[in-house]
Parts: C-alpha cells; sequence; structure tokens
C-alpha cells in the first residue's frame, strides 16, 4: 500500500535552512516533515523514533560526513536527497548529476526561496516515479 502523505526527515545543521525546508512542505497536501535533525547524530535519534519515506540530507554536516550517513540510509533502503551549498561549478555539475540539489547560502535565502522550493519539489517528483 502507498502511503496517503509522503514522510520527509530534513537533516540540515543551519536552523534557517531546516525551517526553509519544513515550510516549504508546510500545508503542501501528500508530504509531511516526520522530523528535523541538525547532525548525524540526532538523525539516528529519528530514524529510531521512525522511519521516513525520504531523506533530505545536507551534504556538509558537523562531525560527519554525509557519505557515512548515506551508507547508512541506503543500508536501511530510505531514498536521499542530497542539498548542497557548495557553488564551485567542478563540484555542482557532478553533484547535480548525482541526484543532488544546490541550495543557496543562508544569508541569500529570502532571495532564492522560490527556486529552491521549485528544485526539491522536482527532486521529489523523480524520487516518486
Amino acid at each position: 500500500m502507498v502511503a496517503d502523505v509522503l514522510q520527509i526527515l530534513i537533516v540540515e545543521d543551519i536552523a534557517s535552512m531546516r525551517e526553509l525546508l519544513v515550510h516549504t512542505f508546510e500545508g503542501m497536501r501528500g508530504f509531511a516533515v516526520s522530523g528535523t535533525a541538525g547532525n548525524g547524530w540526532e538523525a539516528r535519534i529519528e530514524l529510531s523514533r521512525r522511519r521516513p519515506d525520504l531523506i533530505l540530507l545536507d551534504e556538509i554536516l558537523p562531525g560527519e560526513s554525509a557519505e557515512d550517513l548515506l551508507q547508512q540510509f541506503a543500508q536501511e533502503g530510505i531514498p536521499v536527497i542530497l542539498l548542497t551549498s557548495v557553488a564551485q561549478p567542478s563540484h555542482v555539475l557532478p553533484a547535480l548529476a548525482k541526484g543532488r540539489v544546490q541550495k543557496p547560502s543562508w544569508n541569500s535565502i529570502d532571495q532564492y526561496r522560490p527556486q529552491l522550493q521549485e528544485q526539491i519539489l522536482k527532486m521529489l517528483g523523480r524520487h516518486l516515479q
């Protein structure tokens, strides 16, 4: 049975970005944020409480690499969209090819909020197909 609501875990160390991502899904039919985490340790706690259908994971987290978390999430069979703020072309193009979404720096969020939301929703659509 397919869930009526896609449960999303947001793992992002910058509080303003976490809030933006939560706000992106507030009131959206078919999506709900099941939890948030600011680092890998908090993400593991959230996973022990409930299993999300999808994880939005910041690429750069304090204390632990996203690659380590990706391995665990893959073992659990949970799809992940990896978010990155690194803007160098040599990094962004391979990241986008791997299904990652570029995000703006935290000090420019208001300017780029609609574009970020659109990118995330497009990426979610690809994961749901």
